[in-house]
């Protein structure tokens, strides 16, 4: 399934593993070789996305892809950093989120992600909370013997923490557990995200390696995976500050948005 996977990462459109996975007006546009990903204007009232991906969202979710895995494909947004709105990117992740910010396990990813102001997603040391990053995160790896326990404790933090980041005086603290249990690197983007650039990303079984425009830009400890692909627009907030403040929400999108992709052939 993993090979499979990543062999029609490498195609243009259409991509047959991809699926679509629209909510609220979001669409999929196919012209020639570019793939455009649309949401529709809309409120904070309500959740809206335009998504690609090879893994179904019904639990307990599954995912196909394990390193080494190679990605390449050119994208391009609507509007700069700031400007667009919610969250987009493209790469591999475990999903591990409900819609109003439950957590089901540990996230994991290897991404390129990006994050409107609205949001404050402070994960890796000295990264800012939001913008247009290549970015890494995995569970802190025990050694083979410890595994079994690790699962346990983890689930065990899981379930506390979805209580803790609720409670005044707690999230904090649960926060920094839950920071305890995931090593996160992050590099912001300097770029022009409204121009066309190539994107390229092999994660390998040890380091996941991040170049734009042939130009390597982050280079982190790789995620053993298995993990979904995802390529996406949405209207999400999200708040993760190391302060304790914890939330998902929704932001206005005044004017239509869209992510370009054009797979590597």
């Amino acid at each position: 399934m993993a090979g499979r996977a990543a062999h029609n990462l490498n195609h243009s459109s259409p991509i047959p593993s991809l699926k679509e996975h629209l909510v609220n007006g979001g669409r999929v546009e196919r012209v020639g070789d570019v793939v455009r990903l649309v949401i529709p204007p809309t409120t904070r009232a309500a959740y809206t996305d335009a998504q690609l991906d090879d893994y179904e969202h019904a639990l307990p979710r599954r995912f196909a892809n394990r390193p080494p895995q190679r990605l390449r494909l050119r994208a391009r947004f609507s509007h700069p950093t700031g400007a667009l709105k919610g969250t987009a990117g493209f790469g591999f992740w475990n999903h591990p989120f409900t819609r109003d910010g439950g957590v089901l396990e540990p996230p994991c990813n290897v991404w390129f992600f990006y994050s409107s102001p609205e949001s404050d997603m402070q994960i890796a040391p000295g990264a800012p909370g939001h913008g247009f990053k290549a970015a890494s995160l995995r569970p802190r790896l025990p050694s083979a013997e410890q595994q079994g326990a690790w699962g346990g404790l983890t689930r065990a933090i899981v379930a506390a923490g979805n209580l803790a980041l609720k409670l005044p005086g707690v999230s904090a603290l649960a926060m920094a557990a839950a920071r305890s249990v995931v090593q996160a690197r992050e590099a912001l983007l300097d770029l022009d995200m409204t121009e066309w650039h190539c994107y390229a990303l092999d994660w390998l079984p040890d380091v996941a390696v991040f170049r734009v425009d042939g130009v390597e830009v982050l280079r982190a400890p790789s995620p053993r995976g298995p993990l979904g692909f995802v390529a996406w627009v949405d209207n999400y907030r999200a708040v993760a500050a190391r302060s304790g403040e914890y939330a998902f929400a929704y932001v206005d999108v005044p004017e239509a948005q869209w992510l370009e992709l054009a797979f590597a052939r």
